[in-house]
């Protein structure tokens, strides 16, 4: 038999394996958030994700971007002497911009924020120099400008598209250069109100398709309810039933910001309200949906 080894004869010494202490340059938790703001903008378009994330995201995009095209291929051809003119509130206006917003919010905010938590890296974000906090405004922010981008582009080449129409194109710019400002405030309100919104819903969940489908059954159940409740409940107060339809309050609120009528055939203008109600209601929508995503992080255990 082999002798027993004893722990008297078991060797010890001290290895020096070469780790040493940080002593560069600590960027600090303004960078961090920064940076993970910054990835996350990128991942809103699909870029570093699949190419199914990427025909996802950038066709929903695109097709926003379809109308303007068109204007301004029908400028390039249209004589001089004819003026074509297209308002943005009634490009913004449509129900199926509603519609295509509800998508992209739906595509993108369970792949912003679910995916951490399949993968189980939460915990690694927030044992660092991010907070909780700092973790939901990165991710929040992203979807908001994302969704912003996505909306502004297009009214600035309807802009463009209506100088293009002009005999003076400079002259026609420097003479709407007042719509700059309703054209950001639109777009901010509409990321505001629809990136809020639907990452407080995706974020109940870490299964992408729930999430996904969760975002879409409500919008469409939201906005077809509000058009029913429209229609059958009489009283002079049946119009504010309409606040519950997101795709309503977005059309509202968007016609109050350019100050124009809403059009005789959409629900917002059946519902006889003014139209401060519709930006009141998209205010208390926003508020509500950042108090659900960030109350759904501080009380999640990692």
């Amino acid at each position: 038999m082999s002798e027993r080894t004893t722990p008297s004869r078991l060797q010890s010494g001290i290895y020096d394996l070469g780790y040493r202490l940080y002593d560069g340059e600590r960027l600090g938790r303004t960078y961090a958030v920064v940076s993970l703001f910054t990835y996350s903008l990128r991942a809103v378009f699909g870029l570093g994700r699949s190419w199914v994330a990427k025909v996802f995201a950038m066709g929903l995009a695109l097709i926003l971007l379809l109308p303007s095209f068109v204007i301004l291929a029908i400028a390039a051809v249209t004589p001089e002497e004819v003026e074509l003119r297209l308002n943005y509130f009634d490009f913004i206006g449509l129900g199926l911009v509603g519609i295509i917003l509800a998508l992209f919010g739906a595509v993108t905010a369970p792949e912003l924020i679910g995916r951490d938590e399949r993968h189980q890296t939460l915990a690694l974000y927030f044992s660092r120099a991010l907070s909780r906090s700092d973790y939901v405004t990165a991710k929040l922010g992203a979807l908001v400008c994302g969704i912003f981008f996505v909306m502004m582009t297009p009214q600035l080449l309807l802009l463009l598209g209506n100088a293009v129409a002009t005999e003076q194109i400079v002259d026609y710019l420097r003479e709407n250069v007042d719509e700059l400002p309703l054209i950001v405030a639109s777009s901010a309100l509409t990321g505001l109100m629809f990136g809020s919104l639907t990452m407080a819903i995706a974020c109940q969940t870490a299964r992408r398709a729930w999430a996904t489908g969760a975002v879409i059954i409500y919008f469409a159940m939201a906005t077809a309810l509000g058009s029913i409740l429209l229609e059958t409940v009489s009283g002079d107060d049946a119009g504010y039933l309409l606040l519950i339809s997101p795709v309503a309050i977005l059309q509202g609120s968007v016609y109050w910001i350019f100050d124009d009528p809403l059009p005789f055939t959409s629900d917002a203008r059946q519902a006889g309200l003014d139209s401060l109600y519709y930006l009141l209601a998209a205010a208390v929508y926003t508020l509500v949906s950042i108090g659900i995503v960030y109350r759904r992080y501080w009380r999640m255990a990692v």
